[in-house]
């Protein structure tokens, strides 16, 4: 089924504005991260960040353990290319920066960092905690610091390697997790595998973002095995994200299609 079919369907079946949303939590996430457009501060700043990347003529040499790409071919990439179709775009990572505003939780992890600039999205939003970005290039680790070091952004904790090897290793030193976002292999099998290791340490708070949920037929397969799980007490698909709770007020399992507008 096409990405076109599947957005059109989304549009049809999702509900606006939060409506019929009978979780408190849930309609404080509709008021105040889904359908709020308020304008930040760091907006500006990260605005001014973007620009400059989409017209960062820079060519690297991209090494990707994931499950590729649809838009590019070969390894070697210009920095604005990847700006303009390999990263969140403004509203997605404005709205993972009101979502991670609005939890403060204790920290964050992103699997699967790019060109670090929604880490920074995901940093401004939690300064006093800090953001772990996982990257398995090395190219866009090396570019990422230095967007950090330049930008002044002093809480995202850089870690190159396989994902395979560097969120368990993480999660295990980690007395809790907070936020996740999960921007890596686009794999059914890897996604699974990287769920069930933040299950070894979630707690109530945990909350999980996948990214590109319907990327795929196998990304939508992950999508509706976690939404079944026996952990999983709330889910919220955006379309373009979906987000995974495990809050104990839902009494059953809430499973919710929310439109917030196009991309």
């Amino acid at each position: 089924m096409s990405s076109l079919i599947k957005y059109i369907q989304h549009f049809f079946v999702a509900k606006r504005k939060g409506h019929d949303v009978h979780s408190p939590f849930v309609f404080k996430l509709c008021e105040q991260v889904f359908y709020n457009n308020n304008v930040f501060y760091d907006f500006e700043k990260l605005n001014k960040v973007r620009h400059e990347l989409l017209n960062n003529k820079s060519i690297l040499e991209i090494k990707d353990l994931g499950a590729g790409s649809k838009k590019f071919v070969g390894t070697k990439r210009q920095v604005a290319e990847i700006a303009k179709s390999g990263i969140s775009t403004r509203k997605q990572a404005e709205l993972l920066y009101r979502l991670a505003n609005f939890l403060q939780l204790e920290n964050c992890i992103e699997v699967g960092g790019s060109l670090g600039l929604t880490s920074m999205y995901l940093a401004l939003a939690n300064p006093k905690k800090p953001v772990y970005v996982l990257e398995g290039s090395d190219a866009l680790c090396q570019f990422a610091k230095n967007l950090f070091s330049q930008n002044q952004i002093s809480n995202c904790k850089l870690i190159e390697g396989n994902f395979d090897q560097t969120l368990p290793d993480l999660l295990t030193q980690l007395k809790q997790v907070g936020l996740v976002y999960l921007d890596g292999n686009h794999t059914c099998e890897a996604t699974m595998r990287y769920f069930h290791e933040i299950l070894k340490t979630r707690n109530a708070d945990t909350v999980i973002v996948l990214d590109d949920i319907y990327w795929s037929e196998d990304m939508t397969a992950a999508w509706k095995k976690i939404q079944t799980h026996e952990q999983v007490t709330c889910t919220i698909d955006l379309y373009h994200f979906g987000l995974v709770f495990f809050k104990q007020e839902f009494k059953e399992p809430v499973h919710l299609k929310l439109f917030i507008g196009a991309n």
